[in-house]
């Protein structure tokens, strides 16, 4: 596979179905997929699950209350995040500015 570079900084926000989020498409592919993540201040990821991927969040900027299967940990700039698969999750902004996040899912395979 070639190598492909991105000017991350160039890529567009795109809005998504969560009102306050925006996210920038690094990979998509079948199985794993990366992005970042922009959360507007107050914004709330309504809780969810995904049956069959891990997430990972790492934070760059701001501050993230991760809520994981009923807790809620603050995770700060360097901080990070790791979401089951299956895991009732959602993310919300508690701060006063925008909150950016890299945001990874790899889909749990069921072979041994």
């Amino acid at each position: 596979m070639a190598m492909v570079e991105r000017d991350v900084s160039q890529l567009p926000w795109e809005a998504t179905n969560v009102e306050g989020y925006e996210q920038k498409w690094l990979i998509r592919r079948s199985g794993a997929s990366f992005k970042l993540v922009r959360i507007h201040a107050g914004a709330r990821f309504p809780l969810h699950r995904h049956p069959d991927r891990t997430e990972y969040a790492y934070v760059l900027e701001g501050v993230l209350d991760a809520t994981i299967s009923g807790q809620t940990l603050r995770v700060g700039p360097g901080g990070f995040a790791e979401i089951p698969a299956g895991v009732e999750h959602g993310l919300f902004n508690p701060g006063s500015s925008d909150t950016i996040v890299q945001i990874g899912a790899i889909t749990e395979s069921t072979e041994p």
